[in-house]
């Protein structure tokens, strides 16, 4: 009885204990949006990684010229009998010991029990043998090496500018996708606004229709506008759900963790909008897509040079240590060797020449296209900024029209009321109220966007 009282309360506890590990809605205003996706953003991240992996790819290219230490280790083992030889044969004794006594005679130590008539049979090598060596090798000069390692250290700094590239685009697109969901929820604030009001005016409509006051059309007019409201309601909900979803990734949120956006259109606009650059002031070496192309200039003409450098010799030094741990009678085995290699190109039937012609023409092409851009990003700036100024004029001129489209709302609802407008008048002024109102909405969002563009281009984000 007790252990099922146990159960019971446990079971009880269990949506308590799941409701407790639910989440709280992540808040987020523009800044700690950007600063989040900053953090968690894995294109970000990735770029970052890039980083890293072209400072190990220095230094394994510095490495190359530092020394080299190899060692080798080789174990034998030779079955079965050893081969021997014997100096005792009649004919071979009597060279040798004509050869011991000649240098005998010369002073030299006397010959050993080696060639005496007793003596044993020499055996040929070792039953076991381990032999060990260490080599160290110096690259003393390359071209290539030289050339190599200005490359690698280039290619850390395109590597730094594309993630520079990499977060300044992730801040334009937590921006734009920040404003996209705040565009979704002020158009589904307004459709929930009208749907208020087109709902107090059936329901007033209706009665007045019981009441012998208004036709029955005007009343089908009516709801026929607050279906239309509900399905575009229904729609910008949907719309709504996506935008977030892609925001989420956009800042690296799990998307099954719920967002609130803590700001409006109007301080965002604020923020994006305090200040206006000067775009003649502007200098294009600050623009990230040129220091990109700018670099890339410099890798070609790294590789111009590397070809180059074929013609010239490559030197390198070595020494070499070997030993055995078990030796036969006679080894002839050298301990230390140290020596010089040099490598010296002659003639390869103008293949290098080639190469080095193709290195240059592909630096004159890369140095024709980065001409080619800093013409294409003037026009990309005045085109950007000429954006910008539409935008902004656009923008005003929607909301004085917003406030047009209320006042004439407004008055024909008074008018409807008093019998003295239809409901096709009422419902027209309606849709000329929402319209301007998405009008505004709309040119608000593309004013942000341009700003957007400009920044990124004057690398103001």
């Amino acid at each position: 009885m007790k252990q099922k009282f146990l159960l019971g309360m446990l079971l009880t506890a269990l949506p308590l204990l799941g409701f407790s590990q639910q989440t709280e809605p992540l808040e987020l205003s523009l800044n700690k949006a950007q600063e989040y996706a900053i953090q968690n953003n894995l294109t970000l991240k990735n770029a970052n990684l890039d980083i890293t992996i072209a400072e190990k790819k220095v230094w394994e290219t510095t490495a190359i010229g530092l020394p080299q230490v190899n060692g080798a280790l080789n174990y034998q083992h030779i079955p079965g009998e050893l081969p021997t030889f014997s100096f005792t044969d009649s004919s071979t004794m009597k060279i040798y010991n004509y050869i011991f006594t000649s240098l005998e005679a010369l002073g030299y130590p006397p010959s050993s029990d080696l060639f005496s008539s007793d003596s044993k049979p020499l055996t040929l090598g070792v039953k076991n043998s381990t032999t060990y060596s260490v080599t160290v090798s110096q690259l003393v000069f390359s071209g290539e090496y030289i050339v190599g390692l200005q490359a690698s250290k280039t290619f850390l700094q395109i590597s730094k500018l594309a993630a520079e590239k990499q977060l300044i685009d992730l801040k334009g697109n937590v921006i734009t996708g920040y404003i996209s969901v705040l565009v979704l929820e002020r158009n589904l604030e307004i459709i929930d606004s009208s749907l208020t009001n087109m709902t107090l005016l059936l329901n007033e409509t209706q009665q007045m229709y019981k009441q012998g006051f208004m036709e029955s059309t005007d009343a089908d007019q009516l709801q026929i506008t607050l279906n239309s409201l509900t399905n575009a309601k229904n729609t910008i909900e949907r719309q709504l759900d996506i935008s977030k979803m892609l925001l989420k990734i956009t800042l690296g949120v799990d998307v099954k963790t719920e967002i609130t956006l803590t700001e409006n259109l109007e301080s965002v606009n604020s923020q994006l909008n305090t200040t206006v650059k000067d775009i003649a002031a502007f200098n294009i070496e600050n623009n990230i897509d040129y220091k990109m192309i700018d670099n890339q200039v410099r890798i070609m003409n790294l590789s111009y040079k590397r070809e180059k450098t074929k013609y010239l010799p490559t030197i390198s030094a070595f020494y070499n240590y070997q030993d055995k741990t078990d030796k036969a009678s006679f080894d002839f085995t050298i301990n230390h060797i140290i020596g010089v290699n040099l490598s010296m190109p002659i003639f390869s039937s103008f293949q290098r020449n080639a190469t080095v012609q193709q290195a240059k023409l592909e630096l004159e092409k890369t140095i024709n296209n980065k001409t080619l851009f800093e013409n294409s990003l003037v026009m990309q700036l005045n085109m950007a900024n000429n954006n910008y100024n539409n935008a902004m004029e656009k923008y005003k001129l929607t909301g004085e029209n917003v406030n047009l489209a209320k006042n004439v709302f407004t008055n024909t609802s008074k008018k409807y009321k008093a019998g003295m407008a239809s409901s096709m008048e009422l419902t027209m002024a309606n849709n000329t109220f929402l319209q301007n109102q998405s009008d505004n909405i709309t040119a608000l969002y593309e004013l942000l966007k341009s700003k957007i563009e400009l920044d990124k281009i004057l690398n103001e984000l």
